[in-house]
């Protein structure tokens, strides 16, 4: 048992270590058309409300819904508000997607990244919702709360797992929440 106990981790270690190219981004803003823009390294970063896509042809989008006020009940609430985002996943590959661990991101805000505490609020629907399989083809959407004072809206980080925890890098969505 004890062998074991130590063979779990240093495997997801090995494991963790293989990884896949950078995913691709499509920023959100200051387009210009394909011809024109030089070709550029993949990214996995975006601003809020822009897309990442994996070479697999999944697409990540966090978008930020703004501070909303939640119930008396909510836990992690900031003030009686909590910042709101909206998680989609488009599985374009050709094989599902478990995208339970996508569920969970990491919201951080301020240049020390401090970790923002997750809301939770059964009213606004809050912190209740997972995404699931995902087959070919099909899009999921949740929506996740964040407690974060409105000082420290202006940086918020949020950082979403990749469709394969093992291989693909996670992707990071910066921006202001207003």
């Amino acid at each position: 048992m004890k062998k074991l106990f130590f063979a779990v981790p240093l495997v997801a270690l090995l494991l963790a270590g293989c990884s896949s190219p950078a995913p691709t981004v499509d920023k959100v803003g200051d387009a210009k058309p394909a011809a024109s823009q030089p070709a550029k390294t993949a990214d996995r970063s975006a601003a809020l409300g822009g897309t990442v896509t994996y070479d697999s042809g999944v697409k990540v989008t966090v978008k930020s819904d703004g501070f909303q006020p939640v119930s008396q009940y909510a836990a992690g609430a900031v003030d009686g508000k909590a910042a709101v985002f909206e998680l989609t996943v488009v599985n374009g590959s050709n094989k599902e997607l478990e995208a339970g661990l996508m569920s969970m991101p990491k919201v951080t805000v301020g240049a020390k990244n401090t970790q923002a505490t997750p809301v939770t609020d059964m009213e606004a629907k809050l912190g209740m919702d997972m995404l699931s399989t995902i087959l070919p083809g099909e899009t999921q959407t949740v929506k996740f709360g964040a407690g974060i004072a409105a000082a420290d809206a202006a940086a918020v980080r949020v950082e979403v797992s990749g469709p394969n925890p093992f291989t693909d890098k996670d992707a990071i969505f910066k921006g202001a929440v207003k």
